[in-house]
């Protein structure tokens, strides 16, 4: 295989690896926003309260990125 060829794959699998990490903690951070709406939404019996708590909630995570 070429040497550039070599060089730029492993550059695309290094940049990619470095991205995994904030995108799986952004996941975690939206599934405990999910989590807490479903638990709000159990012990309000649906209250629309719950859906403004996890529209500030999905926001705070995506300010984190």
């Amino acid at each position: 295989m070429n040497r550039t060829i070599r060089y730029a794959t492993a550059a695309l699998c290094f940049g990619v690896s470095a991205l995994l990490p904030a995108a799986s903690s952004a996941n975690d951070c939206a599934q405990r926003c999910y989590a807490q709406e479903n638990s709000c939404r159990r012990a309000t019996k649906d209250s629309p309260s719950c859906g403004s708590e996890l529209t500030r909630c999905l926001q705070s995570c995506r300010a984190k990125r």
